[in-house]
C-alpha cells in the first residue's frame, strides 16, 4: 500500500516538472535536489494513504457546531455521554449470560455505579417511569433479565456528577439473550436520541461510541457506514438548530483497522 502510493505519487510528481520544463523551457539548475524533494514528497503521500490519520473533525458555521470522530475511550471523554441498549434496559453482567462485562454497558455499570446493579437498576427505573412498556414478557419465556420492553429508540436520561447519560434502546434482546438490531433501528433511536438530546443536555458537549458495530450484531453494515449514519443524522437534525455545541463520537482502538478516517473527514466535508 505505501509502495504504491509512493510510486504513484513520484511518478505523477516527475511528470508534472517535465510538462512544465518543456512548456516554459526550463531547466533546473540543481536536478539531483529536484529529484530528492520529489522522492520526499512522495514518500510522505504514501505514508500518509498508508497509515491515514486516527481522528477526523469539522465546524460546521450554520448552526455553530464542532463535530470530531476519535479513538479512545468513552468514559474517558468530559461531558454528556451516550451508551446504547437492548429493549429491556438489562443490565446483569452475572457470568456474562445476559449483558456481557466487556459491553458499553458492562463498561457503565462498572465504571458510573462501580459495579453495583442495585445503583443502575434504580437509576432506570426513576429513567423509564415516564414510559409505558411495549410488552411484557412471561418469566416462562424469558428466564433471566427483565421482562419489560420498551420501543426502540426509547432514551432513558440518567445524570451523575452534573452530566447525564441518554441511555438510548437501540436493539432488541431475544428471550434466548442475543442482542439484534439493523439499520432501520439505528436510524429511528439516534433521531429519537437528537430529540432527547435536545430537549435535555443544554448544548454541552456530547459523546456517543459507534452503536451497533459489537454486540448490536448488525452485519449488514461496517463499521464505517455505521459511524456515517451517526454523522449524516446529526447533521440531519441540527439543520435548524442546535443540539450540541460539540459531538464527539468515540471509536474503540481495536476498529480503527475497519474505518478509513481520510474517507472520514472527506464524508464530514459533504455534508
Amino acid at each position: 500500500m505505501f509502495c504504491s502510493h509512493a510510486l504513484a505519487a513520484f511518478g505523477l510528481l516527475a511528470g508534472l516538472l517535465q510538462l512544465v520544463a518543456a512548456v516554459f523551457s526550463l531547466t533546473f539548475s540543481a536536478p539531483v535536489a529536484v529529484i530528492v524533494a520529489t522522492a520526499a514528497a512522495s514518500v510522505v503521500w504514501g505514508a500518509v494513504q498508508a497509515f491515514p490519520p486516527a481522528s477526523a473533525e469539522r465546524t460546521f458555521d450554520h448552526p455553530r457546531t464542532r463535530v470530531r470522530v476519535i479513538a479512545g475511550d468513552l468514559f474517558d471523554q468530559p461531558g454528556h455521554l451516550v451508551v446504547g441498549f437492548t429493549d429491556t434496559f438489562d443490565t446483569s453482567v452475572t457470568d456474562d449470560l445476559v449483558i456481557s462485562r466487556s459491553s458499553v454497558q458492562g463498561q457503565l455499570l462498572e465504571r458510573w455505579y462501580s459495579g453495583v446493579q442495585d445503583d443502575l437498576d434504580h437509576a432506570l427505573t426513576e429513567a423509564l417511569a415516564r414510559y409505558a412498556p411495549a410488552s411484557v414478557e412471561s418469566r416462562e419465556d424469558k428466564p433471566l433479565g427483565k421482562l419489560d420492553r420498551y420501543p426502540i429508540g426509547t432514551v432513558a436520561i440518567m445524570s451523575r456528577d452534573d452530566r447525564k447519560l441518554f441511555g438510548l434502546a437501540y436493539s432488541r434482546l431475544t428471550n434466548d439473550l442475543v442482542a439484534e438490531s439493523n439499520p432501520e433501528r439505528v436510524w429511528v433511536s439516534l433521531c429519537r436520541l437528537w430529540e432527547s438530546v435536545y430537549a435535555h443536555g443544554h448544548r454541552e458537549p456530547l459523546t456517543i461510541p459507534v452503536i451497533g458495530s459489537a454486540l448490536g450484531r448488525i452485519d449488514t453494515l461496517s463499521h464505517e457506514n455505521l459511524l456515517k449514519m451517526i454523522l449524516l443524522s446529526f447533521v440531519a437534525a441540527s439543520r435548524d438548530r442546535v443540539i450540541t455545541r460539540e459531538l464527539t463520537v468515540i471509536v474503540r482502538p481495536q476498529d480503527l483497522k475497519e474505518i478509513n478516517m481520510l474517507e472520514i473527514r472527506q464524508f464530514l466535508m459533504t455534508l
